[in-house]
């Protein structure tokens, strides 16, 4: 009777994939340039995270499109985050009612394919900003945000690098968003967060959170 051929341990012992977190954008530089900071933190732990942009822009149907593409193939748990904002363009008729329209969908179809969103009212400046101070005041647009973030960042402009300005005001920027998100759900009885009609908001603390 043959002897069986020896295997090593080593070699017959296959590598489990490490999770995968993808992060889709639906900017060109604030959102990728923010998140790689997340990327290069976790290089040495036990994930793996991707960032990427929608390359037909803002646009929720494409978020989802460069979502699904991104999946495809990974190995492994693999967690898929949208991130976007509601990006209301009030010069148009009815335009709270079309982009809350747009919203549903959004969401329906994120949940369908089992991916978590992250939003912002009226834009991802407004995480940034809850890093220095807590706000309920309807911010109306991009503009109006960074009105007030420049107070605290006299030099910031579109697609900044800013981590190093904000990461040790980090655990600030997830309590004020947090005590929002209360503010709408116990004082103002909200029952759809993702809505235009709640402003501001964002919920970008629960991406920050999954990562540190």
């Amino acid at each position: 009777m043959s002897k069986k051929p020896y295997i090593s341990p080593r070699k017959s012992k296959q590598k489990t994939p490490r999770p995968v977190v993808i992060i889709v954008c639906d900017a060109k530089k604030t959102e990728p340039i923010y998140f790689s900071h997340f990327k290069n933190k976790k290089r040495d732990k036990l994930i793996d995270v991707k960032v990427v942009k929608s390359a037909a822009g803002k646009s929720y149907d494409a978020i989802i499109k460069k979502a699904i593409e991104s999946a495809k193939g990974v190995e492994g748990k693999c967690t898929v985050w949208c991130v976007s904002d509601t990006d209301v363009n009030h010069n148009i008729p009815n335009a709270m009612d079309a982009k809350n329209k747009q919203l549903k969908k959004y969401v329906e179809d994120a949940k369908k394919h089992g991916f978590e969103i992250a939003l912002s009212n009226p834009c991802f400046e407004f995480w940034f900003l809850l890093h220095f101070t807590y706000t309920a005041a309807n911010l109306k647009d991009y503009n109006a945000v960074v009105n007030e973030l420049v107070a605290y960042l006299p030099d910031y402009q579109k697609n900044s690098d800013v981590y190093d300005k904000l990461s040790n005001r980090q655990t600030t920027a997830i309590d004020n968003a947090k005590k929002l998100r209360r503010h709408y759900e116990e004082e103002q009885k909200t029952p759809n967060l993702w809505d235009v009609s709640v402003n501001p908001y964002t919920d970008v603390y629960r991406l920050v959170e999954s990562l540190t």
